[in-house]
């Protein structure tokens, strides 16, 4: 994944450098986002020197960097709307192994730039919608007050990428990682999230990890326990393009907040089995579908298809768009 983080006009951080300036990641002696075995042996002290220099640059107030920007192609940077998809979503938790039969802190989601131009993800917001992902217990039954709106999408949690939308950038065809906790989570899980690219971080109860280097996203509304835990029956993920002050509190004894359609930028709704279809959050005008994994701890994700090009797939029917996976495959470069 590759970020481009903005001050101002200029450019602070590329290539992994992640959330942190390049001055102050080239104090840390190792960027974390810098992946220097990709690169010719030549490369990585003589790009560390470049970036220094940047740096210096940076804050001799060189206004030479903006010219060089254009000089070298700069691309006019786009919104979400159009231009960013879900790419995959982990949340029916690890086999159990090691002695952990419910082990779930490896979910995450996963992003993709499909524009030509990099994506302005400062300030997207996202997060899961209420209701049951089916008929999980005796009585259960299809149906409330927060569920297939045509005029609004409802969050039980909702979380923000930190910035305004111009300060973090999200190149063409990369990727960003949300995870709900930052670990390699060895031995429970193959799956690691050492190096996401942001995690969620619940302080109220004291019980949550919070990486030292992996940056949180903001939580806006909460309405989850002591971790976001995102239903292993299937959860329906929402990402929002919108000012975060324009959530409305959709009322009723544990609200959920809401917002427009017009506001959504993807989706991607699971349920638990393929006879849960009455159970559907989202309004068929929204996602027309859904999808399902084998079971609860499966370790099977949910990826989007490619068409024959290799570009994503994108019908607004979860069903036609996703297909499952049984081994997830977040998009890290892991650095530590």
């Amino acid at each position: 994944m590759k970020l481009v983080e903005i001050e101002g006009n200029e450019i602070v951080a590329i290539n992994r450098l992640g959330p942190s300036d390049c001055c102050r990641a080239l104090e840390f002696h190792r960027p974390r986002r810098m992946n220097t075995s990709k690169l010719p042996p030549a490369v990585p002290l003589y790009g560390l020197m470049l970036l220094m220099g940047a740096c210096a640059k940076q804050d001799s107030g060189d206004s030479r960097a903006q010219d060089d920007t254009a000089e070298a192609g700069f691309v006019e940077p786009v919104m979400p709307m159009g231009n960013l998809l879900i790419e995959e979503v982990y949340y029916s938790g690890a086999i159990p192994t090691a002695g952990a039969e419910r082990y779930y802190s490896d979910q995450f989601i996963e992003l993709m730039n499909v524009a030509d131009a990099p994506v302005m993800v400062g300030g997207l917001i996202l997060g899961d919608a209420p209701g049951i992902a089916g008929g999980i217990n005796r009585g259960n039954t299809p149906g409330g007050p927060y569920v297939n709106d045509p005029d609004y999408v409802y969050l039980s949690s909702a979380w923000r990428i930190p910035g305004e939308p111009q300060d973090v950038l999200l190149q063409p065809g990369e990727t960003l990682v949300i995870a709900q906790d930052a670990a390699t989570h060895h031995p429970y899980s193959p799956v690691n999230l050492l190096d996401a690219d942001y995690e969620t971080f619940v302080s109220e109860y004291g019980e949550d990890f919070d990486d030292a280097v992996v940056p949180n996203l903001e939580s806006l509304w909460y309405g989850a326990g002591y971790d976001w835990l995102v239903t292993v029956f299937g959860p329906t993920i929402v990402v929002l393009s919108m000012d975060a002050g324009d959530l409305e509190e959709a009322g009723g004894p544990y609200p959920p907040v809401r917002a427009p359609v017009s506001a959504v930028v993807d989706t991607m709704e699971a349920l638990m089995d393929a006879n849960s279809g009455a159970y559907k959050r989202l309004h068929s005008t929204v996602d027309s579908g859904f999808i399902h994994v084998s079971g609860t701890y499966t370790g099977e994700s949910v990826r989007r298809k490619r068409d024959e090009a290799g570009a994503l797939i994108d019908t607004d029917d979860s069903g036609a768009d996703f297909e499952v996976s049984s081994m997830p495959d977040p998009g890290i470069d892991s650095q530590r």
